[in-house]
């Protein structure tokens, strides 16, 4: 269930913020480090993942299609 929730909140991101979606989660992983988040850092890496294999789907589609 956690990746398909991961999954969701990068999709809901690249929805709102488009190509600087990476950069808010980097934002994001920042501050659970910096207040000793473990699972809040643990969350946005995999939010990070997610974010990355979406833009390879996507781009693939793209390739395919052309």
């Amino acid at each position: 269930m956690l990746a398909y929730e991961n999954k969701q909140i990068a999709r809901n991101l690249i929805s709102v913020h488009g190509l600087r979606a990476q950069a808010v989660v980097q934002e994001r992983i920042s501050e659970a480090r910096l207040a000793g988040d473990r699972a809040g850092l643990d969350r946005w890496q995999n939010v990070r993942a997610a974010i990355g294999e979406l833009r390879q789907t996507s781009q693939r589609t793209v390739l395919a299609n052309a």
